[in-house]
């Protein structure tokens, strides 16, 4: 019974609670709003990047530089695609930051990525406060 929470332990927490998303390429667009039940024209309208640390990290006597980040993005909506949604602004809470592969797939560069003011394409099946199932992200180039 200890075993586990021994592991985790030892292994460290990153990753725990950051939300994950699936990366789309613009020519997939038509993919991605196939695959979703909302889909919303958004820009990035606040973004906020915190280190991503390990339990392990976290217990080093001088600070270490983060491996890993996690973003906060609040994003204002610009127009219903698909689906239902009735607010102005979405709230992503600990967004995974984007694997190198996921930047070559929404193009962007691996190190800076998300900005402010950037056009996505955001789809998702469900959500609940700021974490969303089945997330969908997409770099629009308008």
């Amino acid at each position: 019974m200890a075993l586990p929470w021994l592991i985790l332990l030892l292994a460290g927490c990153r990753g725990v609670g950051t939300q994950r998303f699936t990366a789309f390429a613009p020519c997939q667009a038509q993919v991605l709003v196939t695959s979703s039940r909302t889909v919303l024209d958004v820009r990035c309208a606040n973004l906020t990047e915190w280190a991503d640390y390990s339990f392990w990290e976290n217990l080093q006597m001088l600070a270490p530089t983060p491996k890993r980040w996690k973003l906060e993005m609040t994003l204002q909506v610009e127009r219903v695609v698909a689906g239902d949604f009735g607010g102005q602004t979405l709230h992503l809470h600990w967004l995974r930051h984007p694997t190198q592969e996921q930047s070559e797939t929404l193009g962007i560069p691996h190190r800076g990525g998300f900005t402010n003011g950037m056009p996505l394409r955001i789809g998702f099946d469900d959500h609940s406060d700021k974490h969303f199932q089945h997330l969908n992200l997409m770099v629009r180039h308008d």
